[in-house]
């Protein structure tokens, strides 16, 4: 049997530079490599225009909703969350509608928190009750609270990140209530939406690596004494723990002359900010040559204390062959097996003062790229994750058939009193 997939996205995934983009669009190439049809919608990307539809597995059907999101202004009136307010455009619910009323498809995935909208309106107008497929990227309520409680600016925009907060607690309520399948990328955001509905078919598919592999790399004295952070520090959580690991690395990394460079898009005003108060950092930007960077490096930082989910630039580092410095509330997803072979810690400044004691044991850092890059070769496969998701899908379709049918059957015939 063939499945017929409808996937709903904010954007299109486009460009491949940010971890839930590289998600949506492998794991949507993979399903439809496995043989199932897919059909993916999206807006443009209103924050980053680049980007080739080209680069994108070409079984997939991409289409652009047209037009622009809602403005920013719309969410502090709607009961949707933020994201959520932007996304769900008229323009977009005409699109859905025209797919539905011109294909049967079996099931409809809601690609992140954003499309809680589309779950009501999907039911609604949908003619062969399609099963509903929340894909999570993260338990977004547990983050935007901590987002909330973690914000130390203006209390104006404290008051809006808690009120945010709420709505996507009520989003996600409502995805978990109304889909049939969940995908998450880990067990502990498994548990968090089966406390909600405990019923609700669950599936975990961490992360796939499609990127290129360092086959060979030594650790040496020769490479400078350097960590390195890599990201695109848009949202507010990247902004807050990046700004809790410069302040930990200004006494920590300055006593022992370690250098710090960070590498992604850091946006105005913060970065002329950051510049300012860390001088002795320095900001890469956005960089034509990842490998250059990774090469000259001794360790790769992951200190998200907040924010959870899989973190995707983590195979980056390892199929790089960076050794990893994690604080442990980052490394969601990751095996132990493979955690056995970073330097872990439970908060920012211990896991550098851990980063300090390594820096200079050239065999340590060697044996830690090396036994990672060995372990993690063949675990991250989105071919498997798109074949474990077809095959999930496939049972709760049936199911769903049979329990429609024996409804019918079920439903009493006139009878001649009746009539």
């Amino acid at each position: 049997m063939t499945l017929s997939i409808l996937w709903l996205a904010r954007t299109l995934p486009i460009p491949l530079n940010a971890g839930d983009r590289i998600y949506s669009a492998q794991l949507a190439g993979a399903v439809a490599r496995q043989g199932a049809d897919v059909a993916f919608l999206g807006l443009q990307n209103p924050d980053d225009h680049t980007g080739n539809l080209a680069e994108l597995e070409p079984r997939v059907r991409w289409t652009l909703v047209p037009g622009a999101p809602n403005p920013r202004l719309l969410g502090l009136v709607s009961r949707l969350p933020m994201v959520g307010a932007r996304f769900a455009t008229r323009d977009y619910r005409k699109v859905i509608a025209r797919e539905l009323e011109n294909n049967d498809y079996d099931a409809v995935v809601l690609d992140q928190y954003g499309l809680s909208w589309a779950a009501s309106y999907v039911q609604r107008i949908a003619r062969r009750c399609p099963v509903l497929v929340h894909v999570s990227h993260d338990f977004e309520t547990r983050v935007t609270d901590q987002i909330a409680r973690n914000f130390e600016g203006d209390p104006v925009r404290k008051f809006l990140l808690k009120d945010n907060a709420r709505k996507t607690a009520r989003a996600e309520e409502h995805l978990a209530r109304a889909s049939r399948l969940l995908v998450t990328l880990t067990d502990d955001d498994r548990a968090a939406f089966d406390a909600i509905n405990p019923s609700l078919s669950c599936i975990v598919l961490p992360p796939g690596y499609a990127g290129s592999k360092e086959l060979l790399r030594v650790v040496d004295t020769t490479v400078p004494r350097r960590a390195i952070i890599v990201g695109s520090f848009s949202w507010i959580a990247k902004q807050i723990n990046l700004e809790r690991l410069l302040d930990a690395a200004a006494s920590i990394f300055a006593q022992n002359h370690i250098e710090l460079h960070v590498v992604g898009v850091v946006p105005e005003p913060l970065l002329s900010r950051l510049r300012l108060r860390f001088p002795w950092v320095t900001f890469r930007g956005f960089v034509d040559d990842l490998g250059k960077e990774f090469r000259n490096a001794r360790v790769a930082l992951v200190p998200e204390e907040i924010g959870g989910g899989f973190k995707l630039k983590i195979l980056d580092y390892i199929f790089s062959r960076v050794p990893v410095a994690a604080v442990d509330a980052a490394l969601g997803g990751i095996p132990e097996r493979l955690k056995d072979h970073f330097i872990v810690e439970q908060d920012v400044p211990r896991l550098l003062e851990a980063v300090a004691g390594a820096i200079d044991d050239i065999d340590r850092l060697q044996r830690m790229q090396t036994r990672a890059f060995e372990i993690a070769d063949g675990l991250f496969d989105w071919d498997v994750n798109g074949q474990r998701m077809l095959d999930k899908l496939a049972l709760v379709v049936r199911d769903g058939r049979i329990e429609r049918s024996s409804q019918v059957w079920a439903e009493p015939t006139p009878t001649a009193r009746s009539a």
